[in-house]
């Protein structure tokens, strides 16, 4: 079992959370307490919304003042895929639904008819009598073991088993489907009681949803937060050690977790062998390429292995900045069958626990893997960043020599003679010294006299480097 070390760190009303898997970075969240980040997984009472048509879609009602797109989105397709008859639970001109994408600035959510309940070893889901098992477990031994709890399921809810009730006590198991049972009643409740649309039911915290997806039994977590300590304490299982770091001690750099952080936003991610992988996020779709660097100085290294080591980075990079929509890998000069077979796996079972839906497509003939990835939550990118105000969201800015050349065009084609002053930035004061050397004796220049004053203000945006004056 992976050794899962768990730093949680809080400052006011912020609060980070890092998950490391022998001793790498896999998981990063952030956080405010009372600030709903996401509407993921919330559930509704939604009524049919007339004011809103489109083309043979149906836009629904959720209460939030926007129209919600109403999908057939269901997670568990695989698990229900013997299984037929409708999950909608409605009522009037209600329906009850679930988010299951976040507000966009240019399009509605989405929006499902199937609602699933999770808790820490079960979904409860809107197909009434229904009894699954993940897909996940394949030991005959444990499904066989599970049958005994299908009796649970009833005409008001079905249940799923999740991965994590493997080698589980029954007894845990069956106290877990119960609790969460009873919420699911209340939530119906609700729903038969309210007259209007509205949320019936909000995901839980970062830190419930860290107990109830990201606790293995050798998970080990520090804190430097006395409510988190508190918390965690009271809803941990008595098997996983807990610790409160000493006071003003910060633990993210006491691990050097923020650097690590920090590199979310480099698109260059250096590999110990000396070849690199190149990130480039875009809104729906994510271009990574693989470049052998200095790898190949080492004569016993190949193509081969450098490309399945960039394969296990990438699909942490993947999981860690939450990379989701299409997503291309360009692999370096692949062309052998067996080859490609063999970086496709170590990619596939790289990926395998990852518990966001995706799929990964063979390797074409141009050496690309296709990955397709559900999308949960915000990139980490976006949410710990924001768009540049210098470059406009392209990573670049416009050069110092081409700065300089502005200025110079500025006063040359505006017929400036005479003496010109120059308030200028001191990023480029050398480089515009060594333009004006290189061309004296150049007839539009000679007519100019320039007097340059070196400035030392901070650089905000282009306009900020000079000022003729």
């Amino acid at each position: 079992m992976i050794l899962r070390k768990i730093l949680i760190s809080k400052i006011l009303d912020q609060i980070k959370i890092a998950i490391i898997d022998d001793g790498k970075l896999i998981h990063y969240f952030l956080e405010y307490e009372d600030i709903q980040q996401s509407i993921r997984g919330n559930i509704y009472k939604a009524s049919i919304d007339k004011n809103a048509k489109g083309m043979d879609a149906s836009f629904i009602d959720i209460g939030l003042g926007r129209s919600a797109f109403l999908s057939k989105f269901n997670p568990f397709q695989k698990e229900m895929s013997k299984t037929s008859g409708t999950y909608q639970i409605s009522k009037d001109n209600f329906l009850l639904v679930q988010a299951v994408s976040d507000y966009d600035p240019r399009k509605a959510p989405k929006v499902s008819d199937f609602v699933a309940l999770p808790s820490k070893y079960c979904v409860i889901v809107s197909k009434p009598k229904f009894f699954g098992i993940s897909k996940r477990i394949q030991c005959q031994k444990e499904r066989k073991r599970f049958n005994s709890l299908k009796k649970l399921s009833n005409k008001d809810c079905g249940i799923i088993l999740r991965t994590s009730s493997i080698n589980k006590k029954i007894k845990d198991i069956k106290n877990d489907i119960t609790s969460t049972k009873k919420r699911w009643r209340e939530i119906l409740n609700d729903f038969k009681k309210n007259n209007s649309q509205g949320m019936l039911h909000q995901e839980k915290s970062v830190l419930d949803n860290l107990v109830r997806e990201f606790i293995n039994d050798k998970t080990y977590i520090e804190t430097d937060s006395r409510f988190v300590y508190n918390k965690l304490k009271k809803d941990l299982p008595r098997n996983i050690e807990i610790k409160l770091a000493i006071k003003n001690k910060e633990i993210f750099r006491k691990y050097n977790i923020d650097d690590e952080i920090k590199n979310i936003f480099f698109k260059k991610i250096k590999l110990k062998n000396g070849a690199f992988i190149l990130v480039e996020e875009k809104e729906g779709l994510t271009v990574i390429d693989i470049n052998s660097g200095s790898s190949l100085n080492n004569k016993k290294e190949t193509l081969l292995n450098i490309n399945k080591i960039a394969a296990t980075e990438i699909s942490r990079q993947i999981v860690l900045r939450n990379l989701h929509g299409l997503i291309l890998i360009d692999f370096i000069d692949v062309k052998k069958p067996k080859e490609k077979k063999e970086i496709y796996k170590t990619l596939y079972e790289s990926m395998r626990s990852d518990k966001s839906k995706h799929t990964i497509l063979p390797m074409s003939k141009f050496g690309i893997i296709e990955i397709t990835r559900q999308k949960r939550g915000s990139k980490i990118s976006n949410i710990i960043g924001e768009k540049c105000l210098v470059c406009n969201g392209y990573g670049l800015v416009q050069n110092k020599i081409s700065v300089c050349y502005e200025v110079l065009e500025n006063v040359i084609k505006n017929n400036i003679k005479g003496k010109v002053s120059i308030k200028i930035n001191s990023t480029i004061y050398q480089n515009m010294k060594d333009i004006l050397n290189k061309h004296k004796n150049n007839s539009e220049i000679k007519k100019i006299k320039f007097k340059l004053i070196e400035d030392f203000e901070p650089i905000y945006d282009n306009r900020e480097l000079y000022e003729i004056i």
